[in-house]
């Protein structure tokens, strides 16, 4: 492996609460419930982050600038997070067992330590390590100030981070001054992931009613559902399968969810979407409008199985007789949808979702 300096993401998730839970715990059983506990949290950020290695109850990740815009990077952090709170829950609500290792699982949480800098990845004793100083201070923050006073799980991104990511400051985020010996003065931004949850679990999404669909796909997709979904919501991506058109996106906090627009520019399709329905890798919906068309409800559905992703594509039926041009639009989506299956079902291509 080269040692040529690149720059780029460096992540950590580390369980909060583990060394409590642990000396709490059956040895025999809790170390198999982190265990998959870690691997529910790297099963959602891989990709578009690539494992480096497992550090006892922690993750190190990363990813290279220029492998997966910022959208995704976030989308993957949040939704490592949702995906590690719906484990929870179901341990505790699915198991009958009473020994203390199921019983004190769900007083764990996660935190998500994200820094950007440059690095190194080189071979030692056969496997991959990164080094240098960004990584030492990717590691320091696992002992910093929010690590230490923060028990409900958080992200939190160093300056750098919030940066290069486009974090927005919606007036919620808490910021901080870390400092580590050796490293300096480390300015942050944490985002509270709780509360986030507590948030979003009972939000009501976009269901649309199959009985009454202009257009009602339903295809078993060759990829995991994070390469599905960077293909489905990713401008620069859906161009691989949509076609020779270009995309203009607008968002309001700066990363791409409920709200952000996207409008054809390339005069080939007179279209225009907004987001009203954004949940990572499970779910998103828009509000379409096609040509002279009125506002059309639509959604995407994700579910992972053994051969890939399973997805449920809807256009509700507008009000009134369906124009030639919805119709043409319709039969364009499904041709579109065969290309999408192609296109992830080459090699090359699920390594494009994060080119």
């Amino acid at each position: 492996m080269s040692s040529t300096p690149m720059t780029g993401t460096l992540l950590l998730a580390d369980l909060t609460g583990y060394t409590a839970y642990l000396s709490g715990s059956e040895i025999e059983h809790a170390p198999m419930i982190a265990g998959d506990l870690l691997e529910t949290i790297v099963g959602r950020l891989e990709p578009p982050f690539r494992l480096s290695k497992f550090e006892g109850d922690a993750a190190f990740l990363y990813v290279e600038d220029g492998r997966a815009d910022p959208s995704l990077q976030l989308d993957a952090i949040e939704a490592a997070y949702f995906s590690f709170r719906r484990r929870l829950r179901s341990i505790d609500a699915a198991t009958a067992c009473d020994c203390n290792s199921c019983r004190l699982a769900p007083r764990l949480d996660l935190k998500l330590f994200v820094h950007h800098g440059q690095f190194v990845v080189s071979a030692i004793a056969g496997r991959d390590e990164l080094a240098g100083s960004d990584v030492i201070l990717a590691h320091r923050l696992l002992k910093g100030a929010a690590a230490s006073t923060r028990r409900a799980g958080f992200v939190e991104f160093t300056a750098a981070a919030a940066t290069a990511l486009g974090v927005a400051d919606d007036g919620a985020a808490a910021h901080l001054t870390e400092t580590f010996d050796h490293v300096g003065t480390v300015d942050a931004t944490v985002v509270d992931l709780d509360a986030r949850w507590t948030t979003e679990r009972d939000v009501r999404r976009v269901e649309l009613d199959a009985s009454d669909t202009l257009l009602d796909i339903a295809a078993l997709l060759p990829a995991p559902p994070a390469d599905c979904w960077a293909y489905l919501t990713s401008p620069k991506l859906r161009a691989r399968w949509e076609g020779p058109i270009s995309f203009a996106e607008t968002s309001p906090t700066g990363r791409r969810g409920v709200g952000t627009t996207t409008e054809c520019v390339t005069g080939r399709l007179a279209t225009l979407e907004e987001v009203v329905d954004w949940q990572p890798y499970d779910h998103v919906a828009w509000r379409l409008r096609l040509g002279g068309s009125g506002p059309i409800d639509a959604s995407a559905d994700l579910e992972g199985v053994a051969d890939g992703t399973r997805l449920s594509l809807r256009w509700a039926r507008p009000s009134g007789a369906d124009s030639p041009e919805l119709v043409e639009a319709a039969a364009a989506r499904r041709e579109a949808i065969d290309r999408l299956i192609a296109v992830l079902g080459r090699a090359d291509g699920r390594e494009e979702v994060v080119a």
